[in-house]
């Protein structure tokens, strides 16, 4: 039930706020990791006999805010400092993971505000207009189950993928940046100019959804390399990306599982390798357009694993129909 799953919302920060407040931190890890994953279980039951769709916006909701207590907590066994519970709650109406946007109010709003939601408005209508324009008959979507499994069939939803990517993403996410830092909260753009990434490193790192770098640098990266070591780490929290992304794409349509998994295990793979070129002094970045064709085709070609036939056909052509 949709109860069910607002009132895992409001329990999740209120659990985390008091765990995170424990001595142990081995307790708390195991407590924020445990309340996480047992939020997604309940989650997907509570909305098992709703569309695919509102599986998946449960899902991510509670990974959300399950996430943002695993990521306060490492950052409050790093810094010694604690949020107010105002603090915390403003912190969890905002998408980024870096609690410390939350730790300072300025004295005045930042200067850059306003600026901030002229760009996102601005980006989420672009995004409405590429959005309404893709939904339309000329623009060839595959019908059936079957025929949605090619790079063809992933080219022919891109505008369409694209255009609610700038109405989330570029749009809403930078208004609602720009309205915390009118309050005095240093909330920051999440996605950067993607396209001028020059590997994958940058992208991921740097450019595409910082929210969600920070969380597995936070979360799984940092830890991890302190025991493993810097390679195995980077390449855990690949994992651990990839098994996001099943929860997200895969479980709300309960198909194509795998498909995400391997798709961040071959960046993971590929970042290795990028690693290895800037430690030898010879950088993709180095060679003029190599370097974003580089990026481009890791981030293309294998998109028909991340964004597989069910999830096409189950989340996103409904989404067609919406805007005809």
């Amino acid at each position: 039930m949709i109860a069910g799953i607002v009132w895992l919302l409001a329990s999740l920060p209120a659990a985390g706020f008091q765990v995170a407040r424990l001595r142990s931190l081995g307790l708390k890890r195991l407590l924020a990791w445990t309340a996480a994953i047992l939020a997604v279980a309940i989650a997907d039951m509570a909305a098992a006999g709703y569309p695919a769709t509102v599986r998946m916006l449960a899902i991510i909701g509670v990974l959300l805010y399950g996430m943002k207590s695993v990521v306060y907590i490492e950052w409050t066994s790093r810094t010694g400092r604690y949020l107010s519970w105002r603090r915390w709650i403003a912190f969890h109406l905002w998408f980024g993971m870096r609690p410390e946007a939350f730790a300072r109010r300025a004295a005045a709003p930042y200067g850059d505000a306003v600026g901030y939601i002229r760009s996102g408005a601005w980006r989420f209508a672009a995004g409405l207009v590429l959005t309404v324009l893709a939904a339309q008959p000329w623009i060839p979507l595959p019908a059936e189950p079957g025929a949605a499994r090619s790079l063809g069939s992933i080219m022919a939803v891109l505008p369409l993928l694209a255009g609610l990517s700038l109405m989330l993403h570029f749009g809403l996410f930078t208004i609602v940046a720009g309205l915390w830092r009118l309050a005095g909260f240093d909330c920051r753009r999440q996605f950067r100019n993607p396209l001028l990434s020059r590997s994958l490193g940058e992208f991921w790192s740097r450019r595409w959804n910082l929210a969600f770098s920070d969380m597995t640098a936070i979360g799984a990266y940092r830890p991890l390399s302190l025991v493993w070591g810097r390679t195995a780490a980077r390449f855990a929290a690949f994992a651990f990306s990839g098994i996001l992304h099943e929860l997200a794409i895969s479980l709300p349509v309960r198909q194509g599982f795998g498909g995400p998994a391997v798709y961040f295990l071959l960046h993971g793979a590929a970042v290795s390798f990028e690693s290895l070129l800037e430690r030898s002094g010879k950088p993709l970045s180095a060679v003029p357009g190599l370097g974003r064709a580089w990026t481009l085709t890791w981030l293309i070609l294998p998109l028909p694993l991340l964004f597989h036939p069910a999830f096409l056909q189950e989340i996103v052509l409904p989404l067609v129909a919406r805007f005809k």
